[in-house]
């Protein structure tokens, strides 16, 4: 029989050793293996796979295979946190425990609420109504899920708060935990 293991917080040293990973990276400009940032860092070579793994996971660095390696380099796309507050419609960002991560400023303004007021709060345990509907749709928790929502369509909401159309998309936040992101049109 197999058991369950919770997920174990991070190592100790554990951000270290990627920080200084990330600080390699930034060095390169063709990339490294697993074996080569070993010996240029100094680290265990269990540890930087463990690493380089986790930052693959967090979409801080990308792997190309080459031949019979496998060569890592820091990612050319854009963390969400980066790219969040330039949005141009009204966004939030949920995680895998369907607690408010992020809002933009023009989700503030078509809600009138303050960020501070909601982040960190469970989505069905907010103050706004439109988060209340959004919950309700199960749009949301189904993209927290990783299901793409319709190939990425727009989906009407309507309720006591208005109408609206949403979209919403699985995402992976860099700190390696996954949820998901809505961007809201007034209808």
């Amino acid at each position: 029989m197999v058991e369950k293991r919770e997920r174990s917080p991070a190592p100790v040293g554990c951000e270290d050793g990627m920080t200084r990973i990330l600080d390699l990276l930034e060095e390169e400009n063709h990339g490294l293996s697993i074996s080569d940032i070993s010996r240029k860092i100094d680290l265990n070579r269990n540890s930087v796979a463990k690493y380089v793994n986790m930052l693959v996971f967090a979409g801080r660095v990308e792997m190309q295979v080459v031949g019979s390696a496998r060569v890592y380099r820091l990612a050319v796309r854009f963390p969400v946190s980066t790219i969040f507050p330039f949005l141009p419609d009204p966004a939030v960002t949920v995680g895998s425990d369907l607690r408010i991560r992020h809002v933009n400023a023009h989700f503030c303004a078509l809600f009138g609420m303050r960020g501070d007021d909601i982040i960190g709060a469970p989505v069905s345990e907010t103050s706004c109504a439109f988060l209340d509907l959004l919950a309700d749709s199960r749009y949301l928790e189904g993209a927290v899920k990783g299901k793409k929502d319709g190939g990425g369509t727009w989906r009407s909401l309507e309720g006591e708060c208005g109408a609206y159309v949403v979209w919403t998309v699985p995402t992976v936040f860099e700190d390696g935990d996954h949820g998901a992101i809505a961007v809201i049109r007034h209808d």
